[in-house]
């Protein structure tokens, strides 16, 4: 059941993200007179403020806290175990570091340092990615590695809108596709790793039981 807590956390982040969308006061960038949460028009670092758009306090952050720390936390497991399957030792320490230093700025967006820290977060994030990307490639595992490519893209569109500062109506539903889209394709670079792993040391234990009879 342990392989499976970074899927369980996932989970239970989006499901705290959508009881935080339905508690979100409203208000849009483009108009305060919006109720609730608009999936199109907010972004999802809204449900981190303390008063929602419109000017009301906002009982959604609570939740909406507690969701990226669940998630945050769910990263750092894939990412430790991801890099125990790496091929190089290099490869390992990056992926740990990095990873690990991704999930941890990631989860300090929602603090008032919050757009230092998504260019902080985004440095960690690339390092990562790439270092993924060229295991995968090492490992010749081509449809994770498309598919990571495809993934990654998303969240590269949507920093070049945010520093770019253009098209930023588009923004918000760009935001919440690449995450959903790099958390899925983590998650399934974690469990190829698990059943590589696994798979290892099948093969270990019948090579040792094959030497000692």
């Amino acid at each position: 059941m342990k392989k499976h807590w970074p899927l369980v956390g996932a989970l239970f982040s989006l499901f705290l993200f959508l009881i935080a969308a339905n508690l979100y006061p409203g208000g849009t960038m483009a108009s305060s007179n919006t109720v609730g949460y608009d999936w199109a028009n907010n972004t999802i670092s809204a449900l981190f403020q303390p008063n929602a758009l419109n000017g009301d306090t906002n009982p959604a952050r609570y939740f909406a806290i507690t969701a990226m720390f669940v998630y945050c936390l769910s990263l750092t497991f894939i990412f430790r175990r991801i890099s125990k399957n790496s091929t190089s030792k290099v490869h390992q320490k990056i992926i740990q570091i990095a990873g690990i230093g991704f999930a941890v700025y990631a989860f300090l967006i929602v603090t008032p340092m919050h757009n230092l820290m998504v260019s902080i977060a985004l440095v960690f994030f690339i390092v990562t990615v790439v270092s993924m990307l060229h295991n995968l490639y090492l490992q010749k595992n081509n449809q994770l590695l498309v598919l990571g490519l495809a993934c990654i893209s998303i969240p590269l569109i949507n920093a070049t809108l945010y520093y770019g500062d253009f098209i930023y109506e588009i923004l918000p539903a760009v935001q919440k596709i690449g995450a959903v889209a790099c958390a899925v394709w983590f998650i399934l670079v974690y469990y190829y790793d698990q059943r590589t792993i696994a798979i290892q040391t099948v093969h270990k234990a019948s090579a040792s039981t094959g030497t000692r009879t």
